[in-house]
């Protein structure tokens, strides 16, 4: 089989990469992403040089996303490429998210629906498509009430996706991650807020408290590891689930910060809003920050996640043998 997968650099695609070549042995990548691959990504696909071909691009570029496809004749596409939500750049630059979001997703489709190759489209979106949504536990039949020019571009990519799909006769299920972390995560020109998992590892790194805000430690979430998603994301990739089905890819439940913090053997240091690592509100746990069902996964992928326990202590070995992950100033 062949994939080529959009955004590889990325700390989830990357991980997917590994997941695809580690257990299909015959498996080859097509690794596309903006930017060239760093020493990081190399090393962590070390052992695999010779079945993962990697390719600088634009995904809004169609000329070179169509020589892309023509060149690699992929059997499967996995589109990752994403710039993910920052109220900042959201401020100062809106539609950076629908030039890369949505002008980037259609992009790739139009150069799939040109070959003759590509059997399945996975669109990698994003649990915040939910936005304001009232619901505490979303399921993948709870309306989209996306409220930031991410979820807005999440929402519109689906349904692009989707009509990409029954327009020219390829599969193109969609996956909804959750709140995720895990090895490779690292500030990039399309993700510049890290996960408060990611702040954990550098604490655990660094043997050091995280500064939070003091209604943080009253929230809760949905967290997921990279290695876990990457399974499903697998799964969906290569065949299993419906052609046209959506997935929340999630834990399905609850873990409160104090929890999280338990599992990652950090203690907090209470502080004002400007200098915490993370600020959570407990009174904003619906919608997008809510709980995600994964029972549609689980049940149609035969995929469940490992325990929360064992997701961070496999992160916190990784982040121990990557420190510089976690360098001041990052």
């Amino acid at each position: 089989m062949h994939y080529l997968v959009t955004g590889a650099r990325g700390f989830v695609m990357s991980v997917l990469v590994k997941e695809i070549l580690t257990i299909e042995p015959d498996a080859v990548v097509t690794a596309v992403d903006l930017h060239a691959p760093d020493d990081m990504l190399t090393s962590f696909l070390a052992g695999h040089e010779g079945r993962v071909q990697y390719v600088q691009a634009d995904v809004t570029d169609s000329g070179t996303v169509t020589d892309t496809l023509a060149r690699a004749t992929p059997d499967v596409i996995v589109h990752g490429a994403t710039v993910t939500h920052d109220a900042q750049a959201e401020h100062r630059d809106p539609k950076r998210f629908i030039h890369a979001n949505v002008g980037g997703t259609t992009t790739v489709l139009d150069a799939a629906r040109r070959t003759d190759c590509v059997q399945r489209f996975l669109l990698v979106s994003s649990g915040a498509v939910y936005g304001s949504s009232p619901e505490r536990l979303l399921t993948e039949e709870s309306p989209p009430v996306p409220d930031e020019m991410y979820g807005i571009s999440k929402v519109a990519g689906e349904l692009i996706t989707q009509r990409f799909g029954r327009l020219y006769g390829f599969d193109v299920p969609v996956a909804r991650l959750t709140k995720m972390f895990g090895p490779m995560e690292r500030p990039s020109s399309g993700r510049a807020i890290m996960s408060l998992p990611y702040h954990l590892a550098a604490a655990v790194v660094r043997r050091q408290p995280i500064p939070l805000t003091e209604r943080t430690l009253q929230a809760g979430g949905d967290w997921l590891s990279a290695t876990q998603a990457a399974r499903a994301l697998h799964l969906l990739a290569r065949g299993e689930g419906e052609g046209n089905g959506t997935y929340n890819i999630s834990s399905g439940i609850r873990t409160s910060v104090p929890d999280l913090l338990s599992l990652f053997g950090v203690d907090p240091v209470e502080v004002p809003a400007e200098a915490a690592d993370a600020d959570m509100d407990s009174d904003t746990e619906h919608g997008k920050n809510g709980i995600y069902a994964s029972d549609r996964a689980q049940r149609e992928l035969a995929w469940t996640p490992t325990d929360l326990k064992d997701q961070v202590a496999e992160y916190v070995e990784w982040a121990r043998e990557h420190p510089d992950c976690f360098a001041a100033g990052r």
